[in-house]
C-alpha cells in the first residue's frame, strides 16, 4: 500500500519552489534545487506533482493570489472588482518579473505552453465569472466571443504594468473601465 501524501512534504516543495522563482526566476528552477531547498526526496516530488512545470506552475498560483469574483450587481462592479484584485497582485515587481520570466518560457517551449494556458484560465476565472454574469443580467450579448473579450479586458492593464512598467492610476483605471464597459455592453 502507498504511503498517503504529506501535506507538510508539499508546503515546503512549494515554499521552496517559490523561493527559486524570486531568487532566479523560471530559468534557474529545477527539481534538485526545489530538493535540495526544501529537503524532500525527489521521488516525493514527483509523487505529488507529475513533472517539474506541474511543480511550478503551483508554486506559481501560490504566489499570485487567487481573484474573488464578487457579485456586485453590475458588469462595472464586477470588472472593477476582479481587475482590481489582479493589478493589487501585479504591483511588486518581483511578481512583474516572475510573470514575464513565464511568458520568455512559454515562448520556446511548447508543453510549458500548454500547462501554463490552463493554469492561466484558472487565474482568469473572475474575469470570466463577470462577463458571464453580465450575460445573464442583458448587460452583455449572449453571443460575445468571451475569450476574445477577456483578451480585451486584460490588454490595457497588462500593457501599462508589463510593457511600459508603470502603475495604473485611479483615474486611468475609472477611465479604462469607461471604455472596457462601453465596448461589451449590448446596445439598446
Amino acid at each position: 500500500m502507498a504511503r498517503p501524501k504529506s501535506a507538510a512534504a508539499r508546503d515546503k516543495m512549494i515554499e521552496a519552489a517559490q523561493e527559486i522563482i524570486r531568487d532566479q526566476g523560471v530559468d534557474g528552477f529545477t527539481i534538485d534545487e526545489v530538493a535540495r531547498r526544501s529537503g524532500v526526496a525527489r521521488t516525493t516530488i514527483y509523487r505529488h506533482f507529475g513533472s517539474g512545470d506541474d511543480l511550478l506552475l503551483a508554486a506559481i498560483d501560490h504566489i499570485v493570489a487567487e481573484v474573488e469574483a464578487p457579485d456586485t450587481g453590475s458588469l462595472r462592479g464586477d470588472l472593477r472588482a476582479a481587475i482590481g484584485s489582479l493589478l493589487d497582485a501585479s504591483r511588486t515587481p518581483e511578481l512583474r518579473q516572475v510573470f514575464v520570466s513565464i511568458l520568455r518560457r512559454a515562448l520556446v517551449d511548447d508543453e510549458f505552453a500548454t500547462a501554463f494556458r490552463a493554469a492561466n484560465d484558472q487565474r482568469h476565472v473572475a474575469l470570466r465569472t463577470a462577463i458571464q454574469r453580465g450575460i445573464a443580467r442583458g448587460e452583455v450579448a449572449p453571443d460575445i466571443n468571451i475569450e476574445l473579450a477577456l483578451q480585451f479586458v486584460q490588454g490595457p492593464f497588462l500593457v501599462k504594468r508589463l510593457i511600459e512598467n508603470d502603475d495604473v492610476t485611479d483615474r486611468e483605471f475609472e477611465a479604462l473601465l469607461d471604455i472596457i464597459v462601453r465596448a461589451l455592453t449590448t446596445r439598446t
